[in-house]
């Protein structure tokens, strides 16, 4: 009976703690989450892009990729900051899929495609491609772009460059494009390069660079560049210089890949140990039939008197290693049976209370 009590006792608490964190949380906004570094041969740029059905049909290089969804990136390499794109004005888009198309400006004000072979990009899907049956988190698009390519010569410190950023959605007509620089809001802005954003070259720093309305901050490459495959891998790109834009999300849209509930680490807590031989019942769960000490890892503070389950002291230190290792939420190991509840089980939660409500006064975790 007592073991049945507690069973449920034990799901009770656990569904209040899920609803309550479910309830907490509100749907987070889709997103294009950026990177760009740069060193003497490349500039880098990678994007994380939030899309619940990533559709792609386009998946070879130096394509037109219309259609896709995609990311495509607009450089002016000379920072006039021209009405309309000229000779020193670049773009290259690339598809979910994996397709690409680079182009270049031209007199007339207008792009045309080039095909060029000395660019790195990857693409990958976290998700189902062109799967409308399931809920996919997105696409990742990584990009490096030779100077040579841009008609520049590798940057110095503090050397800018006129820098866009659109993100194309499948089964939209572009109306309102989707841009990183909030200048551009209509088609007629996306090949301005006056509306577009400035990027600045600078060194590498470990404290915050934050971007504002005019400017992206791009850190140097100290150590080694990114891996251009599609996937951002952790401490490749540098954080302190990332960026990013909202993306429009249907009214009232919320899907389960984009409900941000927190990671909960739970563990059991054995508690029903007793190393006091001044005490009714010494040796409690530690000592084998060998006379060995029956536990898997031998503790730190080694054992004696002071490892018992009815010394305040000892949960202290045990739930306070506990928190310091991320555990979020200890269960007991709670024995009901009535030569358990006589020994330890009973007195062993009252210490342990006891120990919570120190620790909470001490401002200790």
């Amino acid at each position: 009976m007592e073991h049945r009590r507690f069973f449920w006792c034990a799901c009770v608490c656990l569904l209040a703690i899920a609803a309550t964190c479910a309830s907490a949380q509100e749907a987070a906004k889709d997103q294009a989450l950026c990177y760009t570094t740069w060193d003497d041969n490349y500039l880098y740029i990678a994007c994380r892009v939030d899309c619940p059905d990533v559709r792609s049909t386009h998946s070879i290089p130096n394509a037109d990729v219309t259609g896709d969804d995609a990311v495509s990136v607009f450089v002016e390499s000379d920072n006039k900051r021209a009405s309309k794109p000229t000779p020193n004005c670049f773009s290259m888009t690339v598809s979910a899929a994996s397709g690409s198309q680079f182009r270049v400006g031209n007199d007339s004000g207008t792009f045309d495609p080039k095909p060029v072979w000395t660019f790195k990009y990857g693409s990958t899907v976290q998700g189902t491609l062109n799967n409308s049956d399931d809920v996919d988190m997105g696409y990742t698009v990584e990009i490096a772009l030779p100077w040579e390519l841009m008609n520049m010569k590798p940057p110095r410190l503090g050397d800018m460059i006129s820098f866009n950023l659109l993100i194309h959605r499948h089964g939209t007509n572009n109306a309102k494009p989707i841009s990183l620089s909030p200048r551009v809001v209509a088609q007629d802005d996306v090949l301005n390069p006056s509306k577009w954003m400035n990027l600045l070259f600078v060194g590498y720093s470990f404290g915050a660079m934050m971007p504002n309305g005019e400017k992206i901050l791009s850190a140097r490459s100290i150590v080694r560049p990114p891996l251009i495959d599609g996937v951002i891998k952790d401490r490749e790109w540098p954080k302190n210089s990332m960026f990013a834009f909202d993306l429009p999300t249907e009214s009232g849209f919320v899907y389960e890949a984009k409900y941000p509930l927190p990671k909960i680490v739970f563990a059991k807590y054995f508690y029903a140990y007793q190393m006091d031989s001044r005490r009714e019942a010494p040796n409690t769960r530690l000592v084998a039939k060998d006379r060995g000490i029956d536990l898997q890892h031998f503790p730190a503070s080694n054992i004696g008197p002071w490892f018992s389950s009815d010394r305040v002291q000892w949960h202290k230190t045990e739930l306070s290693e506990m928190a310091a290792c991320g555990i979020d939420v200890v269960l007991p190991v709670y024995l009901g049976d009535r030569a358990s509840r006589v020994v330890y089980a009973a007195k062993g939660l009252d210490c342990m209370v006891t120990a919570l409500a120190e620790l909470k006064t001490e401002g200790k975790p």
